[in-house]
């Protein structure tokens, strides 16, 4: 297996999941073991990219095609709900100085729901879209011209033609990141911007166990891949947008940095032990609280890996989630109820959220404290 940055030979992974099944980014199960390798170099963590990678993103993702309007949760600030498109765009503009008129393409840009927003505040600019599905092109054609959208491959007269290029939450799918990365380079003019965001998976520990991100970026593998490719003025925020890398860098000569790796390598260490640990302490508490009705708070990835892990899932009754977009739905045959529905006679609630913001989300919600509810965390046995 070799590092998908800087291409080392890595001999053998530094976690390897107990079971054959695992989780898409979309909550969906699919056959197959998810396993990581840590790069020694560039401290890049990877993963094993689908055999059916090119169908799977033609015909198979998905993402939130049920409803125009439909958005994840970013957070919810005093009751108001942040929706995670909204976020982006005023990441953005706080990060880029837009000129008036430029030119901009969002690269793998699925719905392109931001850059819809954006076009609708900043209605100077020429907005491109690319991605590898045609799934997604009826939503394209309310807001961009069909002769400003690409599907597969982008035309060569897009070569050099660029102001800035964005990358929203596409670069940990792809399983040669190098080449794409290039490619980004060569579709901007000289001096252009790519501005994009990657998961981090020290902030968002999710990223690291889902099947289908095969890439893990630590911020040491990001700036090697960016640097590797001819960008400079490499910025990368961890801060900016929770659990994410948010990342600027400009098309120019590269000027090579040195890395310094033995800590983020540290950290994945210690992130492989720690889903060792979860699954371990999903086993646990199933058993603990056999035959008492469950609930899951959150019908995201943490949710559904709680629901794939548990050994007694016959006994959850529903999931509970705050998007309007989720509840309504399902998820494993369990219906999707809004966090005031949950029944009387659950029990016990396991927390699937972030555990950067768990225990805050539930030390908000005053009228669970009433009832006779023991709550669940990823990051401890029993709450």
């Amino acid at each position: 297996m070799h590092c998908n940055v800087c291409l080392t030979e890595i001999e053998k992974p530094i976690y390897a999941a107990n079971s054959n099944q695992s989780l898409t980014s979309l909550c969906e199960l699919r056959d197959g073991q998810v396993n990581v390798w840590s790069c020694p170099v560039c401290s890049h963590l990877r993963s094993e990219a689908f055999a059916d990678t090119v169908a799977y993103y033609e015909s198979d993702y998905k993402i939130l095609l049920s409803d125009e309007e439909e958005d994840q949760i970013y957070e919810v600030k005093e009751g108001e709900i942040v929706y995670r498109t909204d976020h982006q765009i005023t990441t953005l503009l706080n990060k880029l100085n837009l000129p008036a008129g430029a030119t901009v393409l969002d690269y793998g840009c699925a719905k392109a729901s931001t850059l819809k927003k954006l076009s609708g505040v900043r209605t100077d600019l020429n907005i491109h879209l690319f991605d590898v599905s045609s799934m997604y092109k009826e939503y394209w054609n309310k807001f961009v011209s069909a002769d400003k959208c690409a599907i597969h491959t982008t035309p060569e007269s897009w070569a050099s033609n660029f102001d800035v290029l964005t990358s929203f939450f596409a670069l940990e799918h792809i399983p040669e990141p190098i080449d794409t990365v290039k490619k980004v380079h060569a579709l901007l003019k000289d001096d252009g911007v790519f501005y994009g965001i990657v998961p981090d998976t020290f902030g968002n520990v999710a990223d690291f166990v889902v099947i289908d991100h095969v890439n893990h970026f630590t911020a040491p593998s990001l700036a090697y891949l960016l640097d590797s490719a001819g960008f400079r003025d490499i910025q990368i925020d961890d801060v900016a947008h929770r659990g994410a890398l948010v990342f600027t860098a400009r098309k120019g000569t590269q000027s090579s940095a040195a890395l310094n790796v033995a800590e983020t390598i540290t950290r994945s260490e210690e992130l492989a032990r720690y889903w060792e640990a979860v699954n371990q302490r999903i086993s646990h508490t199933s058993q603990a609280y056999a035959g008492v009705a469950k609930a899951i708070y959150g019908s995201g990835f943490y949710g559904a890996y709680i629901a794939s892990a548990m050994n007694d899932f016959d006994s959850v009754t529903c999931f509970l989630d705050a998007s309007p977009f989720q509840q309504g739905k399902e998820l494993f045959s369990k219906p999707i109820l809004s966090p005031q529905s949950l029944p009387e006679d659950v029990k016990v609630l396991y927390v699937g959220l972030n555990p950067s913001i768990a225990r805050a989300v539930m030390d908000e919600m005053r009228w669970l404290q009433e009832r006779d509810v023991s709550l669940v965390f990823l990051d401890e046995q029993l709450a």
